[in-house]
């Protein structure tokens, strides 16, 4: 079991290090962490390589997909009412194909440092539904559509990469069902695939927990009830989220033309990312058979991940 934290090269930890004198690979070694699960959401190949320490990709992702790929142009319009917009959103692809040869690029970039896995997020929400919560597509047709996409660019993974798919709380793969679940792995053509749980995303499929170990017990309820489908979940995000008093807070009220940064506090108001403190989250582990442990946080610098990592892991032992 390896146990990782996430990261994206971007210049302010990448500065951080040079600041206080350290490589990657020696701040990975003094908080006790086996390597990392890397951002990677370019098509170009990464400004700085780290193949030694990265054991899994987080693959780049659209919030919303689903308009765009069934050409719902009515939608799309009211959505992206300029077509730049769309294109911007869509890093300049107009229709399908372009769009396929974007995700091939992101794994092709991804697959640079020879990672063990990928990972892909399987949920469709537009920038209405996240604030109202009154969804447009059903979990079955978000994992139908992921299903086809994914299809049409397996070839691009090697066989011996797992690709892991993320749950989340917007519709698509939530986890909340088994009869979903085995729909959307029935659908899947390549041979190396699994689940990346992530826990704090599966705690705000329930807006009435209030305690972190509420949330760990409706997680291995969920677990529990998923049945042999369970066997399919490789790796963990561990984190903790109690969205719900925040979300009640908002009366799921539609917010008049937000800006990029008022839906991203949003969304993070929502997806708290943060440790757990309690040493029940030790069921969990012990639930599965995980090959990694990614405790996943939003931090502010390194010093703040190492503090956040160490006492979460400091709750396995």
């Amino acid at each position: 079991m390896k146990h990782l934290f996430n990261y994206a090269s971007i210049p302010e930890y990448e500065n951080e290090l040079l600041q206080r004198g350290l490589s990657l690979q020696q701040f990975v070694s003094s908080i006790g962490a086996e390597g990392m699960e890397r951002f990677v959401y370019t098509t170009d190949a990464p400004a700085k390589r780290y193949a030694d320490l990265t054991y899994g990709v987080h693959l780049l992702y659209w919030p919303t997909f689903m308009d765009f790929w069934l050409k719902n142009n009515k939608r799309l319009r009211a959505m992206f009412p300029s077509v730049n917009d769309r294109s911007a959103y869509y890093h300049e692809a107009l229709g399908q194909a372009e769009w396929l040869g974007v995700i091939r690029k992101n794994i092709a970039a991804a697959l640079l440092d020879n990672p063990e896995y990928l990972v892909w997020h399987v949920s469709e929400a537009n920038f209405e539904e996240i604030y109202t919560w009154q969804f447009n597509y059903s979990d079955r047709e978000v994992c139908l559509a992921a299903s086809e996409i994914f299809n049409m660019v397996a070839d691009e993974v090697p066989p011996t990469t797992k690709v892991l798919f993320e749950n989340l709380w917007w519709p698509g793969l939530r986890l909340t069902d088994s009869r979903t679940v085995k729909f959307f792995f029935e659908q899947i053509k390549h041979p190396n695939v699994g689940i990346m749980l992530d826990t704090g995303h599966l705690m705000n499929t329930n807006l009435k927990l209030k305690t972190e170990e509420e949330g760990v017990d409706y997680i291995l309820r969920v677990i529990d009830k998923l049945g042999p489908w369970a066997e399919l979940i490789k790796g963990l995000h561990l984190n903790c989220s109690l969205c719900g008093d925040y979300v009640r807070s908002t009366g799921c009220r539609l917010v008049s033309n937000p800006t990029p940064a008022q839906v991203f506090e949003h969304i993070h108001r929502i997806d708290e990312s943060r440790p757990f403190t309690t040493k029940n989250i030790k069921k969990i582990v012990d639930a599965l058979n995980v090959e990694y442990i990614n405790h996943e946080f939003i931090y502010d610098n390194l010093q703040d991940l190492a503090d956040k990592f160490v006492g979460q892991r400091e709750l396995l032992e």
